[in-house]
């Protein structure tokens, strides 16, 4: 009867081991897949190496040398485009959205929709022919906007003051700075 008992034990022991780490390995899985999710999240429709600027609301950074700062995006997946917003040398906020869809390479379509000013708002399809993109810029320096826009059939509406563009404003701040002239600074004499 004794040996019956550590055989009971022995297997018990083997079962809750290998439950466990049958659970480790469910767990190390769930974790790979959502690692892989956030990486392709992160280059979703670029070649680019994008960084999280605020994980929990979905808004990417990547500094661009050509123009010397930092670009903020957010991919709306489910949507099929992908926001991306700048700041201006006047803190002006410049946005622009690509809609992946397929389209007629270098081409233009004059929607229905018109600015304020009359001028109508045109799509137009980038070099590759895999997305058409809309750009706008405000002309005052507040980065409390919602944008939205009904352009025959394509749409968005994204509300910036989610965004923290604290970091684009401090670039632009850094780039004005200038060389101190040594020669104006008064000379002490004893």
């Amino acid at each position: 009867m004794g040996t019956l008992v550590i055989k009971i034990i022995k297997v018990f022991l083997l079962l809750l081991v290998s439950g466990a780490l049958i659970f480790r390995a469910y767990l190390w899985y769930l974790e790979y897949e959502k690692s892989q999710k956030l990486k392709a999240e992160l280059s979703y429709n670029s070649e680019h190496e994008w960084l999280w600027h605020d994980e929990y609301s979905r808004i990417q950074i990547r500094y661009v040398d050509a123009i010397g700062r930092s670009i903020l995006r957010k991919v709306y997946k489910s949507d099929d485009h992908v926001i991306y917003a700048y700041k201006n040398d006047d803190y002006s906020l410049s946005a622009v959205v690509l809609f992946y869809v397929p389209c007629e390479p270098e081409s233009e379509i004059i929607t229905s929709q018109e600015f304020a000013s009359g001028k109508p708002k045109t799509l137009v399809c980038n070099p590759d022919g895999e997305a058409l993109s809309f750009s706008v810029t405000w002309s005052d320096k507040s980065s409390d906007k919602v944008w939205n826009e009904q352009l025959d059939g394509f749409s968005l509406r994204v509300d910036f003051s989610d965004w923290d563009f604290t970091k684009l404003d401090q670039e632009i701040t850094l780039s004005k700075a200038k060389p101190k002239n040594i020669a104006s600074k008064p000379i002490k004499q004893d």
